[in-house]
């Protein structure tokens, strides 16, 4: 018996402003359906008794209407192959107001696909597998009560039993977002012992214990995630063997913070073009200076470094100034601070002599006062 669980597909997740000259999409949100489609691809490859999805399909409970067709689409291929589908909701897809309905409802009514998404725990036995499934739940007492129902629930007819969620398990794995469901240990809250547990909701690959784990996201939200994989696991319900198999996303990288003090504008210049290798080729990747110098700080040129970087996808600058020991501050890369635009115009200026100290100190009053 071979189960493929993968999870928090994210479809329709979109950043940056970025067009494929291909497709004419935000370059992230082809992404995201790239890497679906590698999962998908390695469905066929794998050819398992059964597939489980375990949340965050798609990336809001109102997805586009391109992140739904991409999605029915494949959907129906598995369908059509006769490839069971179990999948639960997750928190990103899960509406706050249940009035507003679900995407699962459609999804639901394809043959060989098995969704819970309504707040409540339901069970399904698909190819002598019982699945006890709790999705994203809105309320704590809706998953007080599923926890309930599946502790009482009878025995399946299956001759393996799975249990598949979404949320933080224990309440360790979160992503830190406000909406989270913490599960607990489900065989010591329910009595119940599963051949496997299939999770979703944390973005790594993660055993939690012997015969439980997350399967990771399948592409990156966050810069956090820089040094995560991502992909999807083949489990042997019978040994009880997991393999984890990577996919290819896009490129992901955070360099460690380089430390400026007492660097000149040019030596940090040459020290970000020794970064600058050919593995951020089409990568996002995020930069951080350090204790720059007031001097240097004023006369950094965010082009220059835009251009040292030019072969990435997308460039995240930090920047942190050294104004005393106890004391710094952030300038954004994107929209400089009035009052920091200010003292470049300062340092540029060539005319008549200025006390540009106390200019600076007068423009910063005025323009940080409400």
């Amino acid at each position: 018996m071979k189960l493929l669980h993968f999870s928090d597909t994210h479809l329709g997740f979109s950043e940056y402003f970025k067009i494929d000259p291909d497709t004419g999409l935000n370059q992230r949100e082809q992404d995201f359906y790239t890497a679906w489609q590698q999962v998908i691809t390695a469905i066929f490859q794998h050819k398992p008794d059964v597939v489980v999805h375990a949340g965050d399909l798609f990336h809001t409970p109102r997805p586009n209407n391109r992140a739904i067709r991409i999605a029915l689409e494949s959907i129906q291929k598995l369908s059509d192959a006769s490839i069971p589908l179990v999948i639960v909701a997750g928190n990103h897809e899960t509406p706050r107001i249940r009035t507003t309905g679900s995407i699962f409802e459609s999804i639901a009514l394809f043959p060989h696909v098995y969704a819970a998404y309504s707040s409540m725990f339901e069970r399904f036995t698909v190819n002598d597998i019982d699945f006890y499934c709790i999705p994203h739940c809105s309320l704590t007492e809706e998953m007080d009560r599923a926890f309930v129902d599946l502790a009482s629930a009878n025995s399946g007819r299956g001759s393996a039993t799975v249990f598949v969620s979404h949320g933080a398990w224990g309440g360790q794995y979160g992503m830190g977002e406000f909406n989270e469901q913490r599960l607990p240990d489900v065989e010591i809250k329910s009595g119940m012992t599963f051949n496997y547990i299939a999770l979703g909701h944390y973005h790594r690959y993660v055993e939690v214990k012997e015969n439980a784990c997350y399967s990771s996201s399948t592409e990156r939200t966050s810069l956090n995630e820089h040094n995560t994989n991502c992909g999807y696991v083949i489990v042997d319900l019978e040994s009880g063997a997991r393999t984890y198999h990577t996919i290819h996303p896009r490129p992901m990288k955070k360099f460690p913070p380089l430390d400026c003090q007492d660097l000149t504008t040019s030596v940090i210049y040459e020290k970000l073009t020794a970064l600058a290798t050919s593995d951020i080729q089409d990568a996002i990747i995020q930069v951080t200076l350090a204790n720059v110098e007031n001097d240097a700080f004023l006369r950094l040129n965010m082009r220059e470094i835009d251009e040292i970087f030019k072969d990435t996808f997308y460039l995240e600058k930090q920047i942190f100034r050294k104004l005393s020991e106890s004391k710094q501050m952030v300038a954004q890369s994107k929209i400089e601070a009035l009052p920091v635009e200010f003292e470049r115009f300062l340092v540029s200026h060539t005319g008549r002599e200025l006390d540009k100290k106390k200019l600076a100190e007068m423009g910063a009053h005025y323009l940080e006062a409400e």
